[in-house]
C-alpha cells in the first residue's frame, strides 16, 4: 500500500483528495475482509500511512513498513519473508472492489494439486492482480508488476520449468484505476461508490470523462 495521499491519482479528474482516500480505504477493507473470510492466516499488509496501519491491525492483519525501493522490490522481499517461514506467498493488491472469499479459495485450489505458480490476470493493460508462489519456488520467481506483467510472469515460470495455473474472475480481474472504471462499475453494481466510501461522494465529476 501507498500513503493515501499518493493513491489513485489517476482519479483526480473525477474525485477530490478526500474521496480518493476514502475510496482507497473502502476497497482495501473489502480485500482484507475477503482474506479473513477465506481463512488465510496469518497475512500481512505492507506499506501505507498511519490510517492504513490502524485499519490493518484493527481487522487482524499484520502490518509492516515498506520493505523495498518500489513495489516489485517490496513484493520480492515479502515473498522471501514467507519462504523463511516455510509457507507459500500470495500477493493481492488493495484495489479489488468486487473480490469475494470464494475468489481466494478458488485461487488457492488452482494450485493445490500441482506444484505450480498461480496467476490472476487484470482485465486490461496486461497486468497481474494475484500471484501465488510455492515457498520452495520463491527464490526463482521475481515479480515484475506493471503493464504487460502477466505475460512476463508466464515467461518467468516457463524459464523456471514449472507449470502455471490461471484463475480469472470478476473479483480478481476488475481493479479500479480511473474514472471510466467508476462509471462502468456503477452500471454493474449501482451504488458501489457510495458503499465503498461509506457515504455519498463529495466531489464526483464524471462529466470530465465526456470531454476526453
Amino acid at each position: 500500500m501507498k500513503a493515501l495521499a499518493q493513491c489513485k491519482t489517476r482519479l483526480s479528474r473525477v474525485l477530490g483528495p478526500e474521496d480518493r482516500a476514502d475510496l482507497t480505504m473502502g476497497m482495501f477493507r473489502r480485500v482484507i475482509m475477503a482474506i479473513r473470510a477465506a481463512g488465510v492466516d496469518p497475512f500481512w499488509v505492507v506499506g501505507g500511512d498511519e490510517r492504513v496501519r490502524n485499519l490493518s491491525r484493527s481487522l487482524g492483519a499484520n502490518w509492516m513498513e515498506d520493505l523495498g525501493r518500489n513495489l516489485n522490490d517490496t513484493i520480492t522481499k515479502s515473498f522471501e519473508t514467507a519462504r523463511l517461514r516455510g509457507v507459500s506467498a500470495l500477493y493481492l493488491p488493495g484495489d479489488l472492489p468486487f473480490i469475494k472469499p470464494g475468489d481466494i479459495h478458488q485461487l488457492i485450489r488452482s494450485a493445490e494439486h500441482q506444484h505450480n505458480v498461480t496467476l490472476s490476470p487484470a482485465r486490461r493493460d496486461g497486468g497481474t492482480n494475484a500471484i501465488l508462489v510455492p515457498y520452495d519456488l520463491i527464490p526463482y520467481f521475481r515479480p515484475e508488476l506493471g503493464n504487460n506483467s502477466f505475460r512476463k510472469h508466464v515467461g518467468t515460470a516457463a524459464r523456471m520449468g514449472v507449470s502455471v495455473a490461471f484463475y480469472y474472475s470478476q473479483g480478481m480481474g476488475f481493479d479500479l484505476d480511473d474514472g471510466s472504471d467508476i462509471e462502468e462499475y456503477e452500471h454493474m453494481e449501482p451504488g458501489l461508490l457510495t458503499r465503498l466510501l461509506g457515504r455519498e461522494p463529495k466531489s464526483l465529476n464524471l462529466t470530465s470523462l465526456e470531454l476526453r
